[in-house]
């Protein structure tokens, strides 16, 4: 039974201590953005990411489209209002955060 505890002990504290992870800031999610063409179709829109404490990203463009990319650029062929959403993710992908935006796209001037 001595024997055992001592196999048991190290494998317990592996599997608790092990599977904690670094503790990590919270990330805070934040984009800016700027477009071509006066916003007006066809816009392509550039979307700075300014978070804090973030390692991955998760972009959603209001219209089915998605990026992971940091710093995405999306082209927007259709009028209409946007909400844009980027979730911002540690390391470890425990902690996120997810910030959203509007963006107008109008119709061509004829």
């Amino acid at each position: 039974m001595r024997h055992s505890r001592a196999i048991l002990i190290p494998a317990f504290l592996l599997i608790i201590f092990g599977g904690c992870y670094k503790n990590e800031p919270v990330p805070v999610a934040a984009f800016t953005f700027k477009g071509t063409n006066g916003f007006k179709i066809p816009c392509k829109v550039t979307f700075i990411n300014n978070s804090e404490n973030s390692f991955a990203w998760v972009w959603n463009f209001g219209d089915d489209s998605t990026s992971w990319a940091k710093e995405p650029v999306k082209v927007y062929t259709r009028p209409g209002k946007y909400i844009v959403t980027m979730r911002a993710y540690t390391e470890s992908q425990k902690e996120w955060a997810s910030t959203a935006q509007n963006v107008v796209i109008s119709d061509t001037v004829k």
